[in-house]
């Protein structure tokens, strides 16, 4: 799925208004830590809020969701986002962003991030022309090195977001993932688990996080259904068990619940956080 940009940047100086905001948000410990709140990728409720943006927030605060990660819809102004997001007690840690103006346009888009207090910046998805071979990939990875080099000049972390198709093998019988693992600096490039699509492609996520410790700072955790699509937390076949103690083990920092496609997304992501309430690992606050 393509997830861009939904609104411009707009000033330094209410850039800078808005990163005061966020120092009263502040971030929430790590992952390892005592209080580790449940969050929500906003493209779960992507229809909701093209509808009632400020409705939908609300209603995910009430919830009992705590973080939440956009993916391209902002709402019709950044600043009076930041504004509602602090009133809703939601942090903004990380923020998905198109990799084409990642590469080409890092400034503007480390200025939105900015405008939202999120210290991580994603790249989700790659267009499939981008991503045909193995040189495809290394140009990727060298892009990304340059694009996250960026990013800790401006005191934001970059990531990348998995699919399935960062599975297939190539010519060769090389994997893009670990290409991506390989080439790519742990340095400025972290990784963002998605445990659903990593599933999908034949990878064990938890054999991933803790076989990589150092690159896992942000996890999706969705449920794969018997038919192989998406479904609300505890109703798959995913073993989240074994998942939520490697992330417990591995530095994550970060986890939202997500759920590509649901007939219902509010009543899914109230299913999805009661599942995640009752697990050890997470803050079980309202």
């Amino acid at each position: 799925m393509r997830r861009g940009l939904g609104n411009p940047p707009f000033g330094r100086r209410d850039i800078l208004r808005c990163l005061a905001a966020a120092a009263v948000i502040g971030a929430n410990p790590v992952f390892g830590g005592q209080a580790r709140e449940i969050g929500l990728q906003l493209y779960t409720v992507r229809d909701l809020l093209k509808s009632d943006f400020e409705g939908t927030l609300r209603k995910v605060a009430r919830l009992g969701y705590r973080e939440v990660e956009f993916a391209g819809i902002l709402g019709p102004d950044v600043r009076r986002t930041s504004e509602l997001l602090r009133s809703l007690g939601l942090a903004v840690p990380s923020l998905h962003l198109d990799y084409i103006e990642l590469r080409d346009k890092a400034g503007s888009s480390f200025d939105i991030a900015h405008s939202l207090g999120s210290r991580f910046v994603v790249c989700p998805w790659l267009d499939p022309p981008l991503r045909q071979t193995i040189d495809d990939w290394r140009r990727i990875c060298d892009d990304l090195n340059r694009i996250g080099e960026l990013a800790a000049r401006s005191a934001l972390t970059l990531a990348y977001h998995n699919h399935d198709v960062e599975f297939r093998e190539l010519a060769g019988g090389i994997q893009p993932y670990d290409t991506l693992l390989s080439r790519t600096d742990e340095r400025v490039v972290k990784l963002e688990l998605d445990v659903y699509w990593a599933t999908k492609g034949g990878r064990d996520a938890a054999d991933l996080l803790r076989a990589h410790p150092s690159r896992f700072r942000l996890v999706h955790l969705k449920d794969m259904a018997k038919d192989g699509s998406t479904t609300e937390l505890g109703q798959g076949t995913i073993d989240f068990a074994r998942i939520l103690a490697a992330m417990s083990a591995s530095g994550v920092q970060h986890a939202f619940v997500e759920q590509d496609v649901s007939a219902d997304p509010l009543r899914s992501i109230e299913t999805s956080i009661a599942f995640l309430r009752a697990q050890r690992y997470f803050s079980r606050g309202t």
